[in-house]
């Protein structure tokens, strides 16, 4: 086993969902990651969930030893007492894509802050929802013209976004799947969360960890002092991370946490 430059202090740990604490393939958090999270929250670490997805597509996460949350790709940060940032998607971008939607130029899911439904099913959409383990209601996309939009999930092949991004103005899409982007405001991402939230607990980036697995986690692995990219994360993921660790099902997190010294 390689010996990792351990940094001196380590007072939070940022982690991702899908493919980081959530295994893909049981849909489950594996017992060594809950085992590690119960002991960092024992030393004095906090431990924040940086995830792309809403709040009520968690239900496999425990939050016992969660300090506090960043939901929607960023653009919902919250504690276990309040709410401290919220943002939505741009109303002109929103007409913009369900009336793309409408054309049939792609189907996409609608994330509103309670709920989220999808314009129609084809084989992306499947496909998401076998790797992610949810299961989206078809709706009526009109409503989502008169609601507030946090994210969108547009189901468009890789270099063919072009049709969303040039059709509108205020948007940032990242990718962690071929079968989808994240749609959320420009200026946002984990990145700028992970910056805020920092800045709420007086914690220094150099000593903060992100641990992910896909293309959305890049931001912030660049805003921290260690990143850390999960064995079965996307090659360039991996590529960019200060560390690789084990897969997910392998025990990723316990043992990135070990050779962190932080158990």
């Amino acid at each position: 086993m390689a010996i990792w430059n351990t940094p001196s202090t380590i007072k939070a740990i940022f982690f991702d969902v899908d493919g980081t604490l959530l295994s893909f393939k049981t849909h489950r958090v594996p017992e060594t990651a809950l085992m590690a999270l119960s002991e960092l929250k024992k030393k004095g670490v906090k431990c924040f969930l940086a995830t792309g997805r809403p709040p009520y597509q968690l239900d496999e996460i425990s939050i016992d030893n969660l300090e506090a949350f960043i939901l929607f790709n960023g653009q919902l940060c919250l504690t276990r007492d309040e709410v401290f940032f919220d943002e939505c998607l741009d109303k002109d971008d929103v007409a913009t894509v369900v009336d793309q939607v409408r054309q049939g130029l792609y189907n996409c899911t609608f994330m509103e802050k309670n709920r989220c439904y999808v314009s129609g099913y084809d084989e992306h959409v499947r496909a998401i929802e076998k790797i992610a383990g949810t299961t989206l209601p078809v709706a009526d996309v009109a409503q989502a013209l008169d609601n507030d939009i946090y994210q969108l999930n547009a189901y468009i092949t890789p270099g063919n976004t072009d049709i969303l991004t040039n059709a509108t103005k205020h948007v940032k899409l990242t990718r962690w799947s071929e079968h989808f982007v994240d749609v959320f405001p420009r200026h946002g991402g984990k990145h700028t969360a992970v910056r805020r939230m920092l800045k709420r607990y007086g914690i220094a980036s150099e000593s903060a960890v992100a641990f992910g697995d896909g293309g959305n986690d890049l931001s912030m692995f660049g805003v921290v002092g260690t990143s850390v990219a999960m064995g079965n994360g996307n090659d360039d993921v991996k590529e960019q991370a200060d560390y690789v660790t084990d897969d997910v099902e392998h025990d990723g997190i316990y043992n990135a946490c070990v050779r962190l010294g932080l158990l």
